[in-house]
């Protein structure tokens, strides 16, 4: 099975726009399928297609992969740069410069940099350093956030240096932190009194520090 015929199956299974899959059977090229993606990615990553899709893709990326990388998309690999696929990966990936990585499955990534890293499912980790900055929706996601990088979204966070999160469901324990904006009914386990912001049902506690014996 091709890129093009998964794509399509997925189109049906979600029922896709008229308009993105007459453009998806347009294409004629990896090259050109891919830059339809690109064009439609945020619609696709919340959507049952990109959970058809990526079922199948690392199948194909092997023999593919060359036309792939150049349209800075990449699977299950480290990148600087362009959109990072991650479905299924046995290793730990960092990602840094300006690239966007996307979680399908249970995962642990590191971004530095000014990167980005997107999940919506349980399981993975996620370790944003430098200037990065997380998406998350699931609070079975754990989430570390140092330096000056940020995240925002439901999680299980811990943060230090000069994190900046905004949380809206799940826990956060506070080692240091720029900025904290909890609502929803996220919880702050933290002793700071300043850089914290709660609104909605979101409460704070105080965070028990357990001295050396």
């Amino acid at each position: 099975m091709n890129l093009k015929e998964i794509c399509r199956q997925a189109c049906h299974e979600r029922n896709a726009c008229k308009s993105g899959y007459e453009a998806l059977l347009a294409t004629e090229n990896i090259g050109q399928l891919l830059q339809v993606w690109r064009d439609n990615w945020q619609d696709i990553f919340s959507s049952k297609f990109a959970d058809v899709m990526v079922k199948n893709i690392t199948k194909i990326y092997a023999t593919s992969k060359a036309e792939f990388n150049a349209a800075d998309v990449y699977v299950n690999e480290p990148s600087e740069r362009g959109l990072v696929i991650i479905s299924g990966a046995e290793e730990p990936i960092m990602v840094g410069g300006t690239a966007r990585a996307y979680i399908f499955s249970p995962a642990t990534v590191t971004a530095i940099d000014n990167a980005q890293v997107y999940c919506r499912t349980a399981g993975s980790t996620i370790i944003l350093r430098g200037h990065s900055h997380g998406g998350i929706d699931n609070v079975e996601t754990h989430v570390e956030v140092r330096e000056f990088a940020s995240a925002n979204g439901s999680m299980d966070c811990e943060t230090w240096q000069a994190a900046e999160v905004s949380i809206t469901y799940g826990k956060l324990k506070d080692n240091g932190h720029r900025r904290i904006i909890a609502s929803g009914g996220a919880i702050v386990y933290s002793n700071a009194i300043k850089g914290i912001e709660l609104s909605g049902e979101a409460v704070q506690h105080s965070l028990e520090i357990k001295s050396e014996e």
